[in-house]
């Protein structure tokens, strides 16, 4: 019986590698043959490889320093950079080929993470290969393969995950806390921990109280001991907050502005798009409520609700992608193999298409 279980764990391994593997070759052919057939304008983009958009910043801050690349660099969290400048000096000195490491690394880590959490959850190892399988084809998932953040950000926040089912607090509140310092929305894991069974047991002694409010504090603390940090270097306030204001827009009811949106759908504006996706997300939150513990539906929201709360909804896709409790509703959604047809190489072109869409500059990702 063990050795029956040890072969069938073996197999799943080696499909999450598949997974892994296989969405690498999607992303980097299609920015091959974006960049190989592409306009002189349009390589303008391609030709950055693994250069591109926020991949560009978080190599030259390995490379360089905060204060010398300007305020806008304040908008990346130190946790991937920190990484990097550790392992850059293995590489010959090299920040993208440290970058993009890295992100391929956790991208592996992340998978068998997130592959181990969904089989503790719902018991069903199929359904586990099937949740890898979409974050690996996931519209946005090509960041998980240029040198973003997000491999890393999501690989901490299942551990969280894990330990908060087997109500480990101290692992929970380190966990969190790195995840606060790799990106700023490591603060909503919070909602997760204080929504967590098992926090409010007021039968624990006095450690195990402490242990709780730690691990409720974890995420937070990361997000401000960047805050402080950044305050003592520029000399201002919340740098990393106000700078991104310039990008998404101020604060704004999410409501109004999934409103507003349903305009731009109608009149074809590119931004329509991404009010189509955020209302499927709300959809997907029925999902995640009826299938999963409550505190994965109360990070899920308050994830969408931050996400759909500003004027500019660029990126939108990869910040609700980097929380995951989408990915296992939208398996849990699919868990019929007729869907599964048609949803797996639908995810494929939309991947694609992404990829291509950002490689040409037409994207925001």
């Amino acid at each position: 019986m063990k050795f029956t279980k040890t072969r069938r764990f073996d197999r799943d391994l080696i499909s999450v590698f598949f997974a892994w593997f296989i969405s690498r070759i999607v992303v980097v052919l299609t920015m091959w043959i974006t960049d190989l057939f592409g306009s002189s304008e349009t390589r303008e983009f391609s030709s950055q490889g693994f250069r591109l958009w926020d991949a560009g910043w978080y190599q030259q801050l390995i490379s360089g320093t905060y204060t010398e690349l300007g305020e806008e660099a304040f908008r990346f969290f130190p946790g991937f950079v920190l990484l990097g400048r550790l392992v850059k000096p293995l590489l010959g000195g090299d920040e993208v080929l440290a970058s993009v490491l890295i992100a391929n690394l956790f991208s592996l880590c992340m998978f068998a993470v997130l592959y181990r959490l969904v089989v503790v959850e719902t018991g069903n190892a199929t359904r586990a290969k099937m949740a890898v399988w979409i974050l690996a084809l996931f519209p946005s998932a090509f960041v998980l393969v240029w040198g973003y953040a997000e491999s890393l950000f999501i690989t901490l926040t299942l551990i969280v995950f894990l330990a908060l089912k087997k109500q480990n607090w101290k692992v929970v509140a380190l966990f969190a806390c790195l995840a606060g310092l790799t990106r700023p929305t490591g603060a909503l894991i919070a909602v997760a921990v204080a929504t967590a069974p098992g926090f409010w047991n007021t039968a624990s002694n006095f450690k195990g109280r402490i242990e709780r409010l730690t691990a409720l504090m974890g995420g937070p603390l990361g997000v401000l001991a960047f805050l402080l940090w950044s305050n003592a270097q520029s000399g201002k306030k919340w740098v990393p907050f106000t700078v991104q204001e310039e990008f998404r827009g101020g604060f704004v009811d999410p409501v109004r502005r999934l409103m507003s949106g349903v305009r731009e759908i109608f009149t074809l504006d590119p931004d329509g798009l991404h009010v189509l996706f955020a209302f499927s997300f709300f959809l997907l939150l029925i999902v995640v409520w009826k299938n999963l513990p409550r505190h994965y539906f109360f990070y899920a929201l308050v994830s969408l609700l931050v996400a759909v709360s500003a004027e500019n909804l660029n990126s939108l896709e990869r910040y609700v992608m980097a929380s995951f409790p989408y990915v296992i509703a939208l398996a849990i959604f699919i868990d019929k193999k007729k869907i599964q047809k048609v949803a797996y190489p639908l995810s494929a072109v939309c991947l694609v298409a992404c990829t291509v869409a950002s490689a040409t500059g037409r994207y925001v990702p």
